[in-house]
Formats: structure tokens, sequence, C-alpha cells
């Protein structure tokens, strides 16, 4: 296994808010877009079944909105 580069680090789960689409769904934290092997366990979020359209990770507080 080679060892982790700055690009890697940089993809870290450091926004505390994301606005999400319907495209992006079903959501999940850490997402694609983020390094797994540097954040917490991935998480599913029920997000288009909440009242307000929010969800926030329960292991990195990351609140994510989504638009339509």
């Amino acid at each position: 296994m080679s060892a982790p580069s700055i690009a890697d680090y940089k993809r870290l789960n450091d926004t505390r808010e994301v606005v999400v689409k319907r495209q992006d769904l079903p959501l999940s934290c850490p997402t694609d877009a983020t390094a797994l092997w540097c954040s917490h366990p991935r998480v599913s979020l029920a997000i288009e079944g909440s009242a307000d359209k929010t969800a926030r990770c329960p292991y990195c507080g990351t609140l994510y909105r989504l638009i339509d």
C-alpha cells in the first residue's frame, strides 16, 4: 500500500455545509469526493425524507441541504 498523498489530505471532509441535488441521491457521508480512508465510516443519510430537506452527519457534523 502506498503512502497517502497531499491530494488525499485535501479531500478531507472539512466543509461544514454541503448543498446536494436530487441527482446526487442516495446521500452518504463522506461523499465520493472525500477521501474515505482518512475520514469516518460511511453512513447513509435519508435527506429526502426530512421535513426541512436537511441531514446532519452523526460522525463529523456536516450539514447537507437538498435543493431541487
